[in-house]
């Protein structure tokens, strides 16, 4: 079958579901799209009967173009698009994407790793700075207490001066312990968002991987 005889025999039968079925700008783009799609097939060394044969008989391709509307279209209302693209060329191009995901695998697959390296790096390395102010505010509040339970036996031994130092070391370590118990606190939440927030964006990172290939 020759170019003109499909684009004729596919104008007929839009021209029967017009405008019941599809709108006349829809009609006259899709068989303006069947036109370019031969022609394109043609230039890349197609021969004409055989880039026509590759879309199927009329019939089949108004059927499928009819099918990938969601709802007839109202005569009034001629805005909701068309999806006229052949299957066969829509399985060809959706291939592409995993083709083109494999080929460059070998250059996506090691910036992939290495990102995730650095946020895992990233999120031990909060998690240490954590570690360290809950290890200080043990290490006060453990001196804190030593020192004024201290005051007692060491003012009682006649050493009244060492007692007063204890007393207002223990203090003062006490006091340095509150603080440091709000940083500490303060510090854990955010590092628990900050992580949240890391493996959220790793997770992300597969996601888009996975819908590419």
């Amino acid at each position: 079958m020759t170019k003109t005889v499909f684009l004729s025999d596919l104008s007929e039968r839009l021209l029967a579901v017009t405008p019941e079925r599809i709108s006349p700008s829809d009609a006259v783009r899709s068989l303006d799209y069947y036109r370019g799609w031969i022609d394109s097939r043609m230039k890349d060394g197609m021969g004409e009967e055989e880039a026509v044969a590759a879309l199927g008989q009329p019939e089949d391709v108004l059927r499928a173009l009819l099918a990938s509307l969601r709802a007839p279209v109202h005569p009034m209302r001629y805005d909701r698009p068309v999806r006229n693209t052949p299957p066969a060329a829509e399985k060809k191009r959706s291939a592409w994407p995993a083709v083109l995901a494999v080929l460059t695998s070998p250059v996506w697959i090691p910036l992939l790793i290495a990102g995730i390296a650095v946020l895992v790096s990233l999120a031990a390395a909060l998690w240490a700075v954590v570690i360290s102010l809950w290890a200080v505010w043990l290490s006060l509040a453990v001196s804190g207490v030593a020192c004024v339970a201290a005051f007692v036996p060491l003012l009682l031994s006649g050493d009244g001066m060492t007692a007063l130092f204890s007393l207002g070391v223990g203090i003062a370590a006490s006091g340095l312990s509150i603080l440091f118990w709000f940083i500490s606190v303060g510090g854990t939440k955010l590092a628990a968002f900050l992580t949240v927030l890391l493996f959220r964006l790793v997770g992300s990172l597969f996601a888009r991987k996975e819908r590419k290939s």
